[in-house]
Formats: C-alpha cells, structure tokens, sequence
C-alpha cells in the first residue's frame, strides 16, 4: 500500500513494497497523481524491464498532468536504489531527467551500474539537465575509466551534490578528479563524497591540496575509509604483503589529510561564502542610491546654500566626486570590500546602475509576495534573494587572478611549505 505522509504530501514513498519488473512498475504508476513531486521505490527488485516501464509511464504523466490551468508536470526527486537496474535503465532514467526540467535529485545507489555501456549518453544528458543531487553510492562495478570521462567532460551549473562512496575507485580517476575541482566547472559543487573507495594517501592528499590552493567554494568532502595496504588480498605472497607498521603509517597519513587538514579548508570556504554573500546584500541598496542619483544642478545647489546660510554648513557633494572614487565609497558601503573580486564588484555596479533592473526586481519581487501564502511569504523574500546572488555569481567567493592546476605528477605541496601564486589582488582571504 502506498505511503503518502498528509494529504498535502507531494512523496509517494514505496520501498521495500516487493515491486517486481513490469508488473511493479504498472502498480507503481497507478499511484502517482498531479500532487506527486517525489518518488521513493528504492529496494524493489523493478530490474531494467521495471524501470524502462516506469521511464515510459513517467512521460505520459509529464504530458497527461500538464496544462495550462495548472503549469507544467514534472518529479522534483527520483530514487531508485537497490532496484538491480543497469547501464541501460541508467541512461533511461537520465535521459528523461533531461527532459524533466523540475527534476533536481536522482538516487541509484546500490545498483549494478558501470557506466561501461550508454556512457555518452549519460554524459550528455547530466550536462544538459538541472539535477543538482546525484547519488552513485555502492556501484562497486562502476568503471574507473568511466568516472575519468565524467570529470573530464562534466560541464553542468546545477550539480552541487556528487555521491560516489563505495564506488571500488582507485588512484587514477586522481588527476581529471583534480583538475575538475581546481576548474571554473565545479563552481556550484558543494558537497563531494568519495567514502570507501581506494584512492590511497596520495590520491586523498591531492584532492586536499586542490582544496587548499585551488577551490574555495565546496564545502563538504569526504575521504573516509582510503586505504589500500589494509585491504591487501590475502592471496599475495606473505613476502609482498604490506607490514602491519606499513599500514598504520597509511592510516596514520589518511587520518592526518582526512581530520586534521581538510576541516579547516572547508570551514574556510563556508566563511568566504558567507562573506560575499553578505556584502553583496549590504551593498546593493547604498549602491543604487549613489550610483542612480542625480547630481543637484547649479541653481539647486546655490538655492540649497542660500538656505543653509546661518543654519548649517552646506551639503557636501558628493555625487560630484569622480566616478571612480564613487565606485570606491560603494565598494566599502558593503563593510568588507575585499570580498568581492573585480569582476564580481564590476557586475555589482552594473547591476545597481540600471534602473531596468530595479524595475525589474521589483517587479519579481511583488509577484511572488502576491502568489505567496502568509506563512510564505519569508522563503518567498528568501527565493528572491538566492536568484538574484546566482545571476550576478555573488554566491561563491571567487579570485580576482586566475589560477592553473598543475599536473597530478606536480600536486602543489602547500602543506609541506611550497606555495603558488594565489594572490588575489584587492581581496582578502581573512575569514573574520
């Protein structure tokens, strides 16, 4: 029987229902209404011949519950763990996920998945859709060369949240993994999860180190469970076999990198998010009042100074400083202003310069607080705000100067005292 938690629910929760190929899914179908944004049928045994039922059932309901009384149809959020399904249903499930523009979370861990079959197809379609949450956990079959691929190609904005714990990867996905975290494209990566692989202490130490010196926006990563010595097959030679001395060193180096280095970069990056996030908010009302003033003219000001005769000294004028130094007095109206970079802060002034954008944000403004019930009306304000730092990239710190991961072989040993040039012009790194 169907779980559905209120009659305002939009979760259809079915786990563990004993849901079996075709047949599962049909009943699973039956049960999915224009109130349903989130689909939970993880540990049933739909298998790929389900699955491909389930894909095909979803369209129809996209295009049966869309209309133009109510909006577009679509799932918020998809989990299909432990259902035994493949290469073939994965890239089924993806590519309806591309064409979902509401889906923002797909889940299929515990499943048999490799990624050897459909891989392109795959690709194309997370590059193309707005999931922001994908999970692969416990895909032991997954191919390392696979996930080389992925971070080498992936080029999405909207993926925040990458799963891929006990995935059976080992060292060499290292260096595209590196070089994806340290690029422009994991600008919105958030959180990363590698638990249970067998990266090693060099692979776990390389990604820290791009963490330290290259990225500054994730947030979360986990590393836990690397080793590779203590899992040694017992079938090796006793003569090859690594030394328990050997493996507490390994450990000792994993715990090291995992508990003692990494936490302090990423409470880093929580405080330099916050940081450009606040002073963009502080900012933007002090900047358009300064920047989309108009100056007194002549016979204002000497009516202005004729008034204030005996009274109080005149008006200082201060619209009629020079442009740059206007920019200036703005950039320090938000408290902090290293923590925008130039390109950042540029954005800024061209957004507080033009009245279309006031206008038009006012206008957003009021037609969501009008849509909004009473109880809603702050997430209605806060929604506002988020998609306006998103379009001006006023979300994330960013460097003024742009920097180049070196080479996996060349991992930047900061920690070790060898440092790059990462400084950041006009900006500060100070967390306070």
């Amino acid at each position: 029987m169907a779980v559905v938690f209120r009659s305002t629910s939009d979760l259809l929760y079915l786990p563990d229902h004993g849901f079996v190929e075709e047949d599962g899914a049909i009943k699973i179908l039956l049960q999915i209404n224009r109130q349903i944004r989130r689909l939970d049928v993880s540990h049933n045994l739909l298998g790929n011949e389900g699955i491909s039922v389930l894909i095909q059932g979803l369209n129809s309901c996209r295009h049966r519950f869309s209309s133009t009384d109510y909006g577009l149809w679509g799932l918020r959020d998809i989990n299909l763990g432990s259902n035994s399904i493949s290469d073939e249903s994965f890239s089924a499930l993806m590519s309806y996920a591309k064409k979902d523009v509401f889906m923002r979370r797909v889940t299929v861990q515990g499943n048999d998945i490799e990624l050897r079959n459909h891989l392109d197809s795959v690709l194309n379609s997370l590059n193309s859709s707005h999931i922001e949450d994908l999970s692969l956990t416990n895909n032991p079959s997954l191919l390392s060369s696979s996930i080389r691929k992925l971070f080498n190609t992936i080029t999405t904005p909207y993926l925040s949240q990458l799963y891929l714990s006990v995935c059976n990867l080992g060292p060499n996905i290292i260096p595209p993994l590196v070089s994806y975290l340290g690029s422009p494209r994991s600008r919105n990566l958030e959180l990363l999860e590698l638990n249970g692989n067998k990266l090693g202490v060099e692979g776990v130490r390389a990604i820290v180190d791009v963490v330290e010196s290259f990225n500054f926006t994730i947030k979360e990563v986990s590393l836990l469970a690397n080793d590779v010595l203590s899992r040694s097959n017992d079938d090796v030679e006793e003569t090859s076999r690594p030394s328990d001395a050997e493996k507490r060193a390994e450990n000792d180096a994993l715990a090291y990198e995992c508990h003692r280095r990494l936490p302090p970069l990423l409470a880093r990056n929580r405080a330099l998010t916050q940081r450009i996030r606040r002073a963009a908010i502080r900012v933007i009302a002090p900047a358009r009042i300064l920047l989309t003033a108009r100056p007194l003219n002549d016979v204002e000001m000497a009516r202005q100074v004729i008034d204030s005769i005996g009274t109080r000294p005149p008006a200082f004028r201060i619209l009629d400083l020079p442009r740059e130094v206007l920019y200036l007095i703005v950039r320090h109206c938000s408290r902090d202003a290293s923590a925008f970079s130039e390109a950042q802060f540029t954005r800024m002034r061209k957004e507080a310069e033009s009245r279309d954008n006031v206008k038009r944000n006012g206008t957003i403004m009021r037609e969501r607080l009008l849509k909004a019930e009473s109880d809603q009306i702050g997430r209605a304000v806060w929604q506002v705000r988020e998609e306006w730092l998103k379009k001006g990239k006023w979300d994330k710190w960013e460097l003024d100067k742009p920097v180049q991961v070196p080479a996996h072989t060349e991992t930047v040993e900061s920690h070790s005292g060898k440092s790059s040039d990462l400084s950041p012009g006009t900006q500060s790194l100070q967390l306070s």
